[in-house]
């Protein structure tokens, strides 16, 4: 018998499992690769916006701290403590250093209240400058302190508020509320509105501040686009937030961030608000030249993609500790190791101090803090800053 031999036909008209299988593996690696690509597109653009937005607020930002360094302080002194005749007569006298002192401590306390990054900025009016009237023989010991603007003590002169802090006061409801007097003890965060104390204040006073800017000559907001700003926490207070939809947030004074802003501290980078050096730690042996006051360049910050950002806004973050007291620059009292001139004196020496928890030995604001509570600081790898923009 002759066998038909066995065609192998070339065209087939179906696809084996095995086959269709290896197809579909291969599509979906591809997929996978297409997908990954446009995953990392889409986050490079995030990046790219968040930094643009960021870059926005900085240019308002630095505007209007530039203008600090050449503002005119004004104080109502009485005309008779600055005459030349009181030292003769061994009356008190005002030092040209006190009274450089006392210009610098006004102009980072106007600062404090024109440029808020916590409700207690606006909260507190103007500190209870303390200064030093100087007596005829020179002697430390017989220097008499004084207050300015406070009746418990003899008056120096006039303390005044900035118009931006009624302007803010009475957008958030504060105007209706009395502030304390400077040196009372902070008010507790269940005393006040719980709109203007959670943990977006910081970006919501940013916005505040922005939007009583001014801008190459226009409202500084008409710079923003509306993808830009929101009310993440639906209070009626709007802050600018990122492309992942997180509040931007800011501090005015961020002693503790680890920036190579901050890295060129004290003489080769010195506080810009006090060219004459007469914050005490210049003469206190316990700070070494690194420490001494430098200058501190605002810190506007994303969360970045995980929406985290390890950073210590506050000196004392930690859930778990009840009853813990709000920062509160104008109630502070000088905490230097240096004797001051004043200190020790009648009543306490308030001294607004940007510094303050620095030299405390806890890092400060912006120092990298555990905010989330993972055990770790790495949620601040990610985060995106004015830092980063203005070193590039």
């Amino acid at each position: 018998m002759k066998q038909t031999p066995f065609l192998f036909h070339r065209n087939r008209p179906s696809f084996t499992l095995v086959e269709l299988l290896v197809a579909i593996a291969i599509l979906g690696s591809m997929a996978g690769l297409v997908l990954f690509a446009l995953a990392g597109a889409r986050q490079d653009a995030n990046i790219a916006r968040t930094r643009h937005t960021i870059e926005k607020i900085n240019a308002v930002i630095l505007q209007e701290w530039e203008e600090f360094r050449y503002r005119a302080v004004r104080i109502d002194v009485d005309s008779t403590w600055l005459r030349p005749d009181r030292g003769l007569g061994g009356q008190p006298l005002l030092s040209p250093r006190e009274g450089a002192r006392l210009r610098m401590m006004v102009l980072r306390d106007w600062m404090r209240m024109e440029l808020p990054d916590r409700v207690t900025d606006v909260w507190y009016p103007p500190t209870a400058y303390k200064t030093v009237l100087r007596t005829a023989n020179n002697n430390p010991n017989d220097d008499v302190p004084f207050y300015v603007g406070q009746s418990t003590a003899a008056p120096l002169g006039q303390r005044h508020v900035p118009p931006r802090w009624n302007i803010y006061r009475s957008r958030v409801g504060l105007a209706s509320i009395a502030s304390p007097f400077s040196g009372s003890v902070a008010p507790q965060p269940a005393t006040l509105p719980p709109n203007i104390n959670g943990i977006n204040q910081g970006a919501e006073w940013l916005y505040q501040i922005v939007a009583t800017s001014t801008y190459q000559g226009g409202s500084a907001l008409e710079a923003f686009r509306p993808q830009e700003i929101g009310d993440t926490d639906d209070d009626g207070l709007p802050e600018f937030i990122d492309a992942w939809g997180n509040p931007i947030r800011w501090l005015r004074w961020p002693a503790g961030f680890p920036s190579e802003l901050n890295r060129a501290r004290g003489v080769a980078n010195p506080d810009a608000m006090d060219p004459l050096r007469t914050d005490w730690r210049w003469i206190d042996a316990n700070v070494n030249a690194n420490g001494k006051p430098w200058l501190l360049v605002p810190l506007i910050i994303s969360a970045g993609p995980d929406g985290v950002f390890d950073v210590a806004f506050d000196l004392d973050m930690d859930p778990n500790t009840a009853g813990d007291q709000p920062l509160a620059y104008a109630a502070m009292v000088w905490s230097g190791t240096t004797t001051s001139p004043a200190y020790g004196q009648a009543g306490p020496y308030y001294y607004p101090d940007p510094y303050f928890g620095v030299y405390g030995g806890n890092g400060g604001l912006g120092a990298l803090f555990d905010e989330d509570q993972d055990g770790t600081t790495n949620g601040a790898a990610d985060n995106i800053t004015n830092h980063s923009l203005l070193l590039e």
